[in-house]
């Protein structure tokens, strides 16, 4: 679960992984400028780590803030089940003002005739009254006069009926009220609202904060930008509209301008990297339970290199962290042989295990083909001593010690195959190999690892990691 009260903190000083910073420059540069770019969606996939973006970006935009800037946050998750989005949004400008504050005032009787025509908020503060119920979620604004409700008073009942009627007749009246006084007090402060976990809401609810934003806020110095998984967004647009309904054009009727944010960064000699295998690395680092010998194996790093992880989501990166976390807490540290080779085996194990389940069982009954598991290896077979594979010396262990598991051939192993598996090991292990009983068709069905490869599948189906 995410944990807003540590993110809301968060700079791009603090970290940035991602190297994200410059994206969020960019888009303070088009907030400041004189283009017209709101609404705007900052479209990322689940997992990509898109709150902790949003939070940054506010950060960003409120310490460098020539403009003066009131930079709200709504987490349209949170507000969904109150089912009123307009509120929701109005109550976080007025959250920027003092309670005493001309602007709160203004802002607050400009907008009660309107959220009680568009919300049937006060039909149902009159009858909550009448009926003693919904008592403590009716606004001070709609309570005056209620206590003769609660008396049975037929004719105030009547009232507030004819009032709702008055206010439906002049509902554009209310509504150019309403954007007049936010027209007002962002002439000063410009406002800026980052809506996030639209994604997430209950599909009425998140195209009626589409349409509010719509109707509402095209304002002048008000800028909506809109932080979701876009694609995620117009499956929530059929369910409400129809599988028929061309959810593309219905979501870009609303938006101007669309950032996505890149799965991808460059690593220090410039070569693109997926983010997840940086993460990865950053979240095994960070950890309080993996031992620094760990965190210090450079091979365990290489396992999520070759390894097509593109479609894992950061949440699953930590999932797989929280796994390798869970065998240290199981691990009988005293009984380790080659230390070096085990990490690689628990790391390697634990990406099977979070990516396809179904792989790791077939693992376990060794009942897997070569095929499948070298489709999952991102592989060919592997051939020696022809192939060099001291140049990827991770990938080239597990597929030689995992050549006697599968069915049929990952590796060819030819003459001379032995000789080349010693230099593999030497490397690896920068030292003796003694317990790794090397044949020349490979490592010996002997060796203490196939147990353990054994030892940690078992290990990781004792638990389920499920968030």
């Amino acid at each position: 679960m995410t944990d807003y009260s540590v993110m809301k903190d968060l700079t791009f000083g603090s970290r940035d992984e991602f190297t994200r910073k410059p994206i969020a420059e960019k888009i303070i540069r088009l907030l400041d400028s004189d283009i017209d770019v709101s609404p705007l969606i900052i479209d990322g996939k689940w997992g990509t780590g898109k709150t902790e973006f949003c939070f940054k970006l506010k950060n960003l935009i409120e310490a460098d803030d020539t403009n003066d800037y009131k930079v709200g946050y709504v987490n349209a998750f949170q507000a969904d089940h109150a089912n009123e989005p307009l509120l929701t949004l109005i109550s976080e400008i007025v959250s920027f003002y003092p309670k005493k504050s001309y602007q709160r005032k203004r802002l607050i009787k400009n907008a009660v005739p309107y959220l009680r025509l568009v919300g049937g908020i006060g039909l149902k503060a009159g009858l909550g009254f009448a009926f003693g119920r919904y008592a403590a979620d009716i606004p001070e604004a709609f309570s005056k006069g209620m206590e003769t409700i609660e008396e049975g008073s037929k004719e105030l009942i009547d009232l507030s009926l004819e009032s709702l009627i008055e206010d439906q007749a002049e509902a554009e009246k209310n509504l150019s009220t309403l954007k007049d006084a936010l027209k007002d007090i962002a002439a000063t402060n410009p406002v800026i609202l980052l809506i996030d976990e639209l994604d997430r809401c209950r599909p009425d609810f998140a195209v009626m904060m589409l349409e509010t934003i719509k109707h509402v806020f095209d304002v002048e110095n008000v800028q909506i930008i809109l932080i979701t998984n876009a694609e995620q967004l117009k499956a929530t647009i059929k369910h409400s509209y129809g599988s028929e309904t061309d959810s593309h054009s219905y979501l870009y009727k609303f938006f101007k301008y669309q950032i996505n944010l890149p799965t991808t960064s460059k690593d220090i000699e410039g070569i693109s990297i997926e983010n997840n295998v940086t993460f990865f690395k950053t979240t095994v680092q960070a950890s309080k339970v993996i031992p620094q010998e760990f965190k210090d194996n450079n091979y365990i790093y290489e396992t999520s290199r070759f390894l097509d992880i593109s479609k894992l989501s950061l949440r699953n990166v930590e999932q797989i962290v929280r796994c390798i976390e869970t065998l240290f807490v199981f691990e009988e540290k005293e009984k380790s042989k080659l230390l070096v080779l085990e990490q690689i085996i628990m790391a390697f194990l634990s990406f099977i295990y979070i990516t396809d389940k179904g792989l790791l069982m077939s693992l376990a009954n060794r009942d897997i083909l070569a095929s499948e598991f070298l489709g999952f290896m991102n592989s060919d077979i592997l051939s020696i001593p022809s192939s060099n594979i001291l140049d990827n010396p991770v990938k080239s262990f597990i597929l030689i010690l995992f050549n006697k598991i599968v069915r049929n051939q990952v590796v060819s192993i030819q003459s001379g195959s032995g000789v080349a598996i010693q230099k593999l090991a030497q490397k690896i292990l920068d030292g003796p190999h003694y317990n790794l009983l090397i044949e020349n068709n490979g490592i010996s069905n002997d060796s203490y690892l196939y147990n353990y490869i054994d030892h940690t599948i078992n290990n990781l189906l004792l638990f389920d990691i499920v968030k």
